[in-house]
Formats: structure tokens, C-alpha cells, sequence
């Protein structure tokens, strides 16, 4: 998950970003497996089950990874690090794995899925190693890709409390153009509290 140029840091445009054809790719490979999950998943929520195993994986270059001191320790919460750096930040709590300065973030993501295929968490999270906060600065390592009103918190509970896993879209693209929209609440702060099954929504206004 390092920048286009592979020596040096990265910059993304949310949570999980990636590529224009790694992206095309990924949206092909990964709808039956978010399927396959969420058909494998719901039974066992449905069902009672009071919690599932999260893991929390972080694609590192030269972010400050400090802000991990305050999230790991949590219930039913491992934390994997894949670090591309020249040395490999170790952390309490925190299983940290040297990776190859190769790619960006998807890189990192799908270095995962591969090698751990057989024995992924019940609910994985995909994230740059940057603190989590509110949103995209173009080029800024500030960047904490996550929409107004949304915190880290809310991807780390899958189907809380029986109810569907809260996901918020924060960009879309349309290709092969690369034309992008960027949802107004990752640019802008204070905005109207939103609610109801639709995101945005205000529908195509809501970007």
C-alpha cells in the first residue's frame, strides 16, 4: 500500500481505495465472496451468537501508528499490521508482518485474503495505518478518510445488535473515464444528521 511511486508514502480516497483496474477487478472477484459471507455470516447472528472475531488489517508505509495505543486490547478484536517501511514497527498488541514496498493499499488487502484464506475472521476491516478521523485531504497524510458523523467504532461491530453492518460510501467512479463524485460529508463537516436504509439520503445529491 504504497504510493504509485513505490518509494515513497501513499495517499488514498477512503477507507479501502485503489487503482481504477484493481478496482475493476476487485468489484468482479469480491461479489461472490461478500455473498458468500454475508450468506455465511447472518445465520449466526440471526441465530444469537452474542459476537464474532474482527480482525483489523492496516497497510503501513510511514504513518503514525501512535493512535493504535488507545484500540487494541479490545474484546474479539486482533489487529494484523503489514508494514512496507525499512524497519518494522513493533507494537503492543499488534501482529506486525514485513511486506514488500510492491503496490498500494489493495496490494496489501489482497496479500491478506490470499495467505489467509482458510482461516479469515469472521469480519475483517481493511484500513490504511493512518489514524482513523474525519476526511480527505488530497496529498495530506492527515487524511483520516471517514465521513462526518462516522467513527472508526462503527466498522469494528458487525451487525450490531441484529442489525445490518453499517458501511458508508464515501466516493464513487465511473470508468473507464475515472470521473469520480466524493460524498459531501467527507469534505465538509457539520452537515444534517442522515437516516434510514437509503445512503445518501438525498440520492445523487447527497454527493
Amino acid at each position: 500500500r504504497v504510493p504509485m511511486d513505490s518509494r515513497s508514502p501513499q495517499a488514498g480516497p477512503g477507507i479501502v481505495s485503489t487503482s481504477a483496474p484493481v478496482a475493476a477487478a476487485a468489484a468482479a472477484l469480491m461479489a461472490p465472496l461478500w455473498a458468500s459471507a454475508v450468506a455465511s455470516l447472518w445465520p449466526l447472528v440471526a441465530g444469537g451468537v452474542p459476537s464474532l472475531r474482527t480482525e483489523v488489517v492496516l497497510s503501513h508505509y510511514n504513518e503514525d501508528y501512535s493512535w493504535l495505543g488507545n484500540w487494541t486490547g479490545r474484546k474479539n478484536v486482533a489487529w494484523t499490521l503489514y508494514s512496507k517501511a525499512d524497519e518494522i514497527p513493533y507494537i503492543s498488541g499488534v501482529n506486525s508482518l514485513p511486506l514488500s514496498n510492491v503496490g498500494r493499499e489493495s496490494h496489501t488487502y489482497l496479500h491478506h485474503i490470499v495467505h489467509n484464506y482458510d482461516k479469515l475472521a469472521d469480519w475483517t476491516v481493511f484500513s490504511q495505518a493512518v489514524a482513523p478521523s474525519w476526511g480527505y485531504l488530497i496529498g495530506g497524510s492527515a487524511s483520516g478518510h471517514l465521513n462526518d458523523k462516522v467513527s472508526f467504532e462503527d466498522y469494528l461491530q458487525p451487525f450490531p445488535e441484529g442489525r445490518d453492518t453499517k458501511f458508508v460510501m464515501t466516493a464513487s467512479s465511473q470508468f473507464p473515464s475515472g470521473a469520480q463524485s466524493t460524498r459531501l460529508g467527507i469534505v465538509k463537516q457539520g452537515l444534517p444528521q442522515e437516516g434510514g436504509d437509503f445512503c445518501p439520503k438525498q440520492g445523487a445529491d447527497g454527493w
